[in-house]
């Protein structure tokens, strides 16, 4: 039986203003197992276009934080060099 307790769901939609029946969506699912040592957390990377769509489960590889901090960087980067 499992005993995670889910603490916390976000999901961030990449593209909100877009109604036409296709987005792109993280979901971000935050459980704790009991260890005093923190959390952990499985994500699902969703494409819905009307009715179909394609996911990604990235239990064991997330997205973190600082991680699309570094993407959000490194595509400032590369934009402002090719726009400079």
């Amino acid at each position: 039986m499992n005993n995670d307790k889910l603490l916390a769901i976000h999901v961030f939609d990449f593209d909100p203003k877009n109604n036409g029946g296709e987005s792109l969506t993280l979901s971000t699912y935050i459980y704790s197992n009991g260890d005093p040592n923190g959390s952990y957390w499985n994500q699902t990377l969703t494409l819905q276009s009307y009715c179909n769509s394609a996911s990604f489960n990235l239990c064991g590889t997330n997205l973190t934080p600082n991680m699309l901090r570094k993407l959000a960087d490194e595509l400032d980067e590369i934009i402002y060099k090719n726009h400079a």
